[in-house]
């Protein structure tokens, strides 16, 4: 037998923490007298189980993106927001990528929401509602991993262009994959836009276009990035998140 004090010394710990395992039921002691006293069997058998290796967290496979997109998009026409939220933390604390649950989930979702209002068949207050559940949820997946930073990235939208949850779901992405980010929103003038480049020292640009009358300072701004010699990616309809993940990946 051995005093706690002892079998705290041995255990690496504290004698509080000790304490509490023995208050919990985790480590067995017998008290004696003022003072508590653990058989030497029990404090190696408590180090051996302690020093065990433990098995990763299961990853969340998803079988059918069609039901999640088909669940997601009820969430977000009835303005179930908590729900919403709730169903997309789940996939990211399940180990799913942030460009697999914005290139499956939300880019459907949203351009399947967009032609119900182009149809007719939804309000503009809805669709607005959406997007703001979409962007709300969206802020929680934006956090940056421990590791040093790949690099600098700038993100936005140039004039003519007020979509913002694209360039959003870029930033998500590039922040899982360790970039500094910069995310200038919309509406951002090319002289603007190229001076915040500079200032930051970026090592990625990537222009968000959606509207086509925003293309000609989308393309003015590309071209002023790619003269000061950075790295330029101008995305649009139907480019997939993926090809950013992918040159995102590369070492700088």
């Amino acid at each position: 037998m051995v005093e706690l004090k002892e079998a705290a010394e041995r255990l690496g710990v504290h004698y509080q923490t000790a304490y509490r395992w023995v208050r919990t039921g985790e480590l067995r002691a017998h008290k004696i007298g003022t003072t508590y006293s653990v058989d030497e069997a029990d404090v190696v058998n408590f180090l051996e189980e302690r020093n065990r290796p433990t098995a990763p967290p299961s990853k969340t496979q998803v079988r059918n993106w069609e039901h999640q997109q088909t669940r997601f998009s009820e969430f977000l026409l009835s303005g179930k927001e908590i729900e919403a939220r709730a169903m997309v933390l789940r996939l990211f604390e399940g180990g799913v990528e942030v460009v697999d649950i914005c290139e499956y989930l939300f880019s459907p979702v949203l351009f399947q929401i967009g032609e119900f209002w182009a149809e007719g068949s939804l309000t503009i207050a809805e669709e607005h509602r959406a997007s703001a559940i979409c962007e709300r949820t969206l802020a929680a997946l934006m956090q940056n991993p421990r590791g040093r930073p790949r690099g600098v990235a700038v993100i936005g939208t140039p004039p003519g262009d007020e979509h913002s949850l694209p360039s959003a779901m870029a930033t998500a992405v590039l922040r899982s994959l360790r970039w500094q980010v910069h995310h200038l929103g919309t509406q951002v003038p090319p002289k603007d836009f190229l001076k915040l480049v500079t200032d930051v020292g970026a090592d990625l640009v990537v222009i968000s276009v959606t509207h086509p009358s925003a293309l000609p300072e989308g393309e003015v701004i590309e071209d002023l990035v790619s003269r000061a010699g950075i790295r330029v990616m101008m995305g649009g309809p139907g480019t997939p998140l993926r090809s950013l993940a992918d040159i995102a990946s590369r070492r700088v």
